[in-house]
């Protein structure tokens, strides 16, 4: 398994962050993730289930995540079920001396034996690793300037370092 794990200071409260960490509103910070859709009633409780699209590299994938952790304002965690991605991920709000270390954490592996692990060193993990890096980048600046609660149709446009795309 291949695995990701940044961190960022952000200096607002992990209340304040929260809002954002809701499974479905991902994609408004990290441009790797295209859309993810509830597929349960329930939403922010260990054993939602959700579908997820995401793009990294040139790799398309979609796959249905189960969550196992979601801790109001400190923790949530998720566990694929099946798609075209197998991995474990989380997001870790800590209080620190200037407000939240935030903590994205992800393993995964691509479907496709050995072949698979050469895209993924090659392709995959770079582009993962830079999207995750502007995703946390977003995810400080929307919290910092308050627009964690705001809907996504009023979200400023904010493009970091590559792009949308990454690329």
């Amino acid at each position: 398994m291949t695995r990701i794990e940044q961190s960022i200071e952000i200096n607002v409260t992990p209340r304040e962050i929260w809002p954002m960490i809701r499974w479905d509103r991902v994609p408004e910070w990290m441009d790797i993730i295209k859309k993810v859709e509830y597929t349960s009633e329930q939403k922010e409780t260990v054993g939602a289930r959700a579908h997820w699209i995401g793009e990294a590299g040139g790799v398309k994938s979609e796959w249905d995540t189960e969550t196992t952790e979601w801790e109001m304002n400190e923790r949530g965690a998720w566990r694929s079920t099946s798609g075209t991605f197998t991995g474990i991920g989380s997001m870790t709000l800590n209080p620190s001396e200037t407000g939240t270390k935030a903590t994205f954490m992800m393993d995964y592996d691509l479907p496709y034996s050995i072949v698979g692990k050469i895209i993924d060193k090659l392709r995959v993990c770079k582009a993962v690793e830079r999207g995750t890096a502007r995703a946390l980048k977003k995810l400080k600046i929307l919290a910092e300037t308050g627009n964690q609660r705001k809907p996504r149709s009023k979200l400023p446009n904010i493009i970091i370092g590559e792009g949308a795309g990454g690329r």
